[in-house]
């Protein structure tokens, strides 16, 4: 809204229900000071140790913040001041490897806390910002020395960025060249790989591949020379169409950070706040026939979007859906979402275990149920094998594990399953959906429940899938359960 030009509103603009929503939760959010550590960093849950990036992402929000709420500069500087104390001699940040038992530099971090304390500086006092400065020269050095040999984009991204923060024209021209050269092309679009095992927020696959090109389609955004050069434009605008096109379910990006990611690239790219002509119109058509038409905005109007329902112009069969415009040709999005059902015979799905594998789907899940046919009130004991093949990727994986209709689940018997490989556990009303936290050779666990009527229908389908990267997914067959 602020990059619109729209920081006020009156009480009949539609707007304005969005901006005070937005400025309320900003205020929610500064709740987070209430759980600094007393060295100033901050962890993932209370008990828990300080986290290097966790805090830099929370600098990063306060000093955001401070420009829309009144922010406690103590919590910043003492954040900012962990920070820097955790920094290496070599200007690195570091994590620990079980391998050698010992601290290694770790440079994809380094670039993005450099990024934090370069981008959260702005109104530092003499003493404080050359401290911070200090640092970020350091970082910069460090990761300048071999950034050609990393390759890796969401590195150059965040070091991109701290680059324009401090207006440093050597290392903005490196991180552009870099951005260019590491860029594929799909089509009418283009997306950056994420080419390290995680992200510092642990998202892997193609959620690490959102949230890098977000990374990427931001640093070339605040890099794009005075004049926008055409190449410059192309290459964002083309970012942007890779981002808009690959959303999920939700119309999100399958994780937060690589949703908060994406929504501060489109901020990035969004044209400063300008009175130009309306957009002109489109106009909706099913199989020919004319549905509706739509006013499209002006550019740079902050608006949501234009829903339109298609589902009564549609038939039986195959359905063309053409969107026409008048006006100017520039970009626009549009996304279907669709709901639909598919037979299980013709589905992938398998039959009490399911294997998957390849380079972003290495799952195997095995679901067995001691019996199908119980009396009411009855216990059934269901056995769940779950692993991450080869032990690929990183992170939280969900086994959501079907129950027939009525099932009383046991909640002592999910309680024991916390003791091998289950970290929590949501029951609902046709299914238990399991937190797990992968580990080599899987794990093995069992719950139980009770019928409490009698039926004879399926449960619901088991899927065991990663949090981070949902197309990495495993899913065995409902199963007939007889109860009398």
């Amino acid at each position: 809204m602020k990059k619109s030009g729209i920081e006020e509103t009156d009480p009949g603009d539609p707007r304005a229900q969005i901006l005070a929503g937005a400025r309320k939760s900003i205020q929610d959010a500064y709740g987070l000071p209430s759980l600094q550590k007393p060295s100033g960093g901050f962890g993932y849950w209370s008990g828990t140790q300080e986290d290097v990036a966790l805090t830099a992402y929370i600098l990063r929000l306060l000093s955001e913040a401070s420009g829309f709420i009144e922010v406690d500069p103590d919590v910043t500087s003492k954040a900012r001041a962990y920070l820097i104390k955790q920094q290496a001699q070599t200007g690195a940040w570091t994590r620990y490897d079980w391998s050698t038992a010992r601290q290694k530099d770790n440079p994809q971090e380094t670039a993005y806390v450099v990024r934090a304390l370069a981008t959260s500086s702005g109104s530092l006092g003499a003493k404080e910002r050359s401290i911070v400065d200090s640092a970020v020269k350091k970082a910069l050095s460090y990761l300048d020395d071999r950034i050609d040999e990393w390759k890796n984009p969401y590195l150059i991204g965040n070091y991109a960025i701290a680059a324009a923060s401090i207006n440093h024209a050597v290392h903005i021209a490196h991180a552009r060249e870099l951005l260019s050269r590491l860029a594929h092309r799909e089509g009418a679009a283009t997306y950056w790989n994420l080419e390290a095992n995680t992200t510092p927020f642990y998202g892997w696959g193609h959620t690490g591949r959102m949230e890098t090109t977000a990374l990427a389609v931001e640093a070339l955004a605040m890099l794009q020379t005075p004049g926008h050069d055409p190449v410059e434009d192309a290459q964002v605008n083309r970012g942007l169409q890779y981002l808009l096109t690959h959303k999920d379910r939700y119309c999100t990006w399958f994780s937060t950070q690589a949703t908060q990611n994406v929504i501060e690239a489109l901020i990035a790219a969004l044209p400063p706040a300008n009175g130009g002509a309306a957009e002109g119109s489109a106009t909706i058509l099913v199989n020919g026939t004319k549905l509706a038409s739509v006013q499209l905005p002006k550019p740079g109007e902050v608006t949501g979007p234009k829903v339109i329902e298609i589902g009564k112009g549609l038939a039986p069969g195959s359905n063309k859906i053409e969107i026409r415009r008048s006006g100017e040709s520039s970009a626009i999005e549009a996304t279907a979402i669709t709901t639909y059902y598919l037979p299980w015979g013709q589905s992938q799905t398998t039959k009490g275990e399911d294997l998957k594998l390849g380079d972003t789907s290495s799952l195997r899940l095995k679901v067995d149920f001691d019996r199908r046919q119980a009396n009411i009130g009855e216990a059934v004991v269901c056995r769940i094998e779950a692993e991450r093949i080869g032990f690929r990727g990183y992170g939280m994986m969900m086994a959501e594990i079907g129950l027939p209709p009525g099932a009383e689940v046991d909640r002592e018997s999910l309680e024991k399953a916390r003791g091998t490989g289950v970290d929590g556990y949501e029951v609902q009303p046709d299914r238990v959906v399991f937190y797990l936290w992968p580990k080599a050779g899987g794990a093995a666990f069992d719950f139980s429940f009770r019928p409490r009527f009698a039926i004879d229908a399926l449960s619901a389908p088991s899927t065991l899938y990663d949090y981070y990267n949902p197309e990495a997914n495993a899913t065995v067959l409902p199963v007939r359960f007889t109860v009398q």
